[in-house]
């Protein structure tokens, strides 16, 4: 078991080398927020990015995932999600999947949540009131599909499923929040069950590989932060950081033998050790307070937005932190609740107002390096999406922008482009 399991992950490594330009989940290869990818133009004095085309596809918070030349996300119009497949440098709709679902606003303005993710020619589609799709990412033919409720006896939590589903060793996991068998793997190309285990009610974030090789999935859930065995889905370990409402949604960081997760609601953050047989916190912060925007890492340092919404984002701040010693090192204010990602060695943030700043990621100071308008409205809580040069943003009222950022990226117009 050891040796095929070895076997896999260098697979599976191989795959990510290969395409380490794309983007094909939630956060990236490693749903780390973090692009490997070099060539982001920094130095853009009086100039402003291309826009290589924009998009509109509906109310919603799902993220752009882009494979192979192909652009994916989805959004909510008229009572349905769509999902949307355009030509990644042209802007062109290619294809489209259209589904009955509710807006279900909840003190929002409501629409999709979940992103899709891309693996080996299938894409996997969540929807927040608990569809299930697998479609041919290139014709968006139906293949297989599930219902999270009515199949595996699911819970759906109070703002819908929002986790993007987790594709590794031929199968596709995903959390229904059932109380027989919280996390499901499913067969990735047949649909059939692999193993259901946990019992622990869902959250926001999206299940991930540890990672550093060690045959283990982190589930930063309702409970808690919880890692599973990737063979059968036992559960392994598991660490208590409950807030109110339920929202874990920002993703952990693993950084070997702990791991950091921050959340809002007065619960804040906390390093766990991961090594000992009941894992416990090296340290916790009330200081560190993510609500939805994950944090990045360079080294030994993280960066990220604290603050949460109701009436105080404009109290929001973005932060370094010092990981193990728990220390804030600088924060800088004007970002409202947005979110980051890091592309190489430079911070990307996309404010909840639209603004798209690239600066240093530097634990000294806060150094900015450009500031465009890109979006318009509020609440613009997705992260952008950084592949093969191109940034795509996405606004929650359904504005779909795509950059040319890259040094080497070209502006071509293309059909369905502005």
């Amino acid at each position: 078991m050891i040796h095929r399991l070895s076997v896999v992950f260098s697979s599976l490594l191989f795959s990510i080398c290969l395409l380490a330009d794309d983007w094909p989940a939630y956060g990236g290869p490693d749903r780390n927020q973090v692009s490997r990818e070099k060539g982001l133009r920094a130095d853009w004095g009086d100039e402003e990015p291309g826009r290589l085309w924009s998009l509109d596809v509906g109310l919603g918070y799902s993220a752009v995932a882009e494979v192979k030349g192909k652009a994916y996300t989805q959004g909510y119009s008229n009572g349905k999600n769509t999902l949307f497949c355009v030509g990644a440098e042209s802007g062109k709709v290619l294809w489209t999947h259209q589904y009955p679902c509710e807006k279900a606003p909840k003190y929002f303005q409501g629409g999709s949540r979940s992103t899709p993710a891309v693996s080996d020619g299938i894409l996997y589609l969540n929807s927040h009131q608990g569809d299930f799709y697998a479609l041919d990412a290139e014709n968006g033919k139906i293949l297989w599909s599930k219902n999270l409720l009515k199949d595996f006896g699911g819970r759906r939590p109070d703002w819908g499923f929002s986790g993007s589903p987790l594709c590794v060793a031929d199968m596709v996991i995903f959390e229904t929040g059932s109380e027989k068998g919280s996390l499901v793997a499913l067969d990735a190309k047949s649909g059939e069950p692999r193993w259901r285990a946990g019992d622990h009610e869902a959250a926001y974030s999206s299940p991930m590989m540890r990672t550093y090789g060690k045959g283990e999935i982190l589930v930063f859930n309702g409970y808690g932060l919880v890692s599973h065995n990737l063979s059968d889905g036992r559960e392994l370990k598991r660490y208590q950081h409950k807030t109110r409402f339920g929202i874990n949604a920002a993703q952990p960081i693993d950084l070997g033998s702990s791991v950091l997760i921050s959340s809002a609601y007065g619960k804040g953050s906390a390093l766990v050790d991961l090594e000992r047989t009941r894992p416990r916190a090296l340290w916790e912060s009330s200081s560190f307070s993510c609500q939805m925007a994950s944090l990045v890492r360079l080294e030994d340092y993280a960066y990220g937005i604290e603050g949460q919404t109701g009436g105080r984002e404009d109290q929001a701040r973005l932060f370094c932190l010092e990981i193990k010693k728990g220390k804030k090192r600088w924060e800088k204010k004007g970002f409202g609740l947005g979110s980051v990602i890091l592309v190489e060695n430079k911070l990307v943030i996309l404010s909840d107002r639209g603004e798209l700043v690239v600066a240093d990621a530097n634990h000294y100071r806060f150094q900015e390096l450009a500031r465009f308008q890109v979006l318009s409205g509020k609440e613009n809580w997705t992260p952008p999406t950084y592949a093969n040069g191109r940034m795509h943003c996405r606004s929650s009222r359904g504005k779909w922008v795509c950059l040319k950022m890259g040094k080497q990226s070209t502006v071509i117009q293309g059909e369905g482009a502005d």
